[in-house]
């Protein structure tokens, strides 16, 4: 049983890969500068922690900046404790690969770390997800494309196996979710719901400008 579930793994992802590969060779010269763009923007997950920061400024916003990078920071404890535990290597780190030489095509895009789960998807799914539970709103559904865009221009340029972003897509949402409950107890804390309702930085500025006025 084991056996087949690691062989249709194994086939799962070369499959995927070959995919990419088909679009690489179809439509590379349109895609490949934009998904380079985005896949290093989640480098380290910095864009998202900059932007939670940020969203820490606003009243409507609070909420998601909070979730998100409580959801950070649990991501980033479990990807580097999973990434050692499991320790599989890198797509293209078998020279003599299908694996290698599709990434060498889609620009060897150099990676040193153990291959699962994918950081990058991880910190993408932790952002988009929490920026979804912390919105009622209609359209929030679409903050979901965040990771799957992220999860996709990492198998495109072969640095990750399929199954890696699925792992990350999985851990990034648990995190997004128990973050959303401790943030939730958190705000009971007397100082922290304080804070939480501070003006923001929009509403300290207009107000210094009606006080001039």
């Amino acid at each position: 049983m084991n056996n087949f579930i690691i062989a249709t793994q194994l086939s799962l992802d070369h499959d995927i890969a070959s995919f990419m590969n088909k679009l690489l060779n179809n439509f590379g010269s349109f895609l490949t500068p934009i998904l380079k763009f985005i896949t290093i923007l989640g480098n380290f997950g910095t864009i998202f922690i900059i932007l939670s920061l940020l969203f820490l400024l606003f009243t409507k916003t609070r909420k998601a900046g909070i979730i998100a990078l409580i959801a950070l920071l649990i991501g980033v404890i479990t990807v580097s404790i999973t990434k050692i535990a499991v320790s599989r290597d890198r797509p293209f780190f078998d020279t003599n690969s299908d694996f290698y030489s599709w990434w060498l095509q889609a620009g060897a895009v150099k990676e040193s770390s153990y291959s699962f789960p994918s950081g990058h998807t991880t910190a993408a799914t932790e952002f988009g997800v929490a920026l979804f539970i912390s919105k009622n709103k209609k359209y929030s559904w679409l903050f979901l494309f965040i990771p799957l865009i992220m999860g996709f221009t990492r198998i495109y340029f072969i640095v990750h196996y399929f199954t890696d972003v699925c792992g990350g897509l999985i851990i990034g949402t648990i995190s997004a979710t128990i973050s959303y409950f401790i943030a939730k107890n958190l705000l009971k804390i007397k100082l922290l719901n304080k804070a939480y309702y501070l003006p923001s930085i929009i509403d300290i500025f207009s107000k210094k400008e009606k006080e001039q006025i």
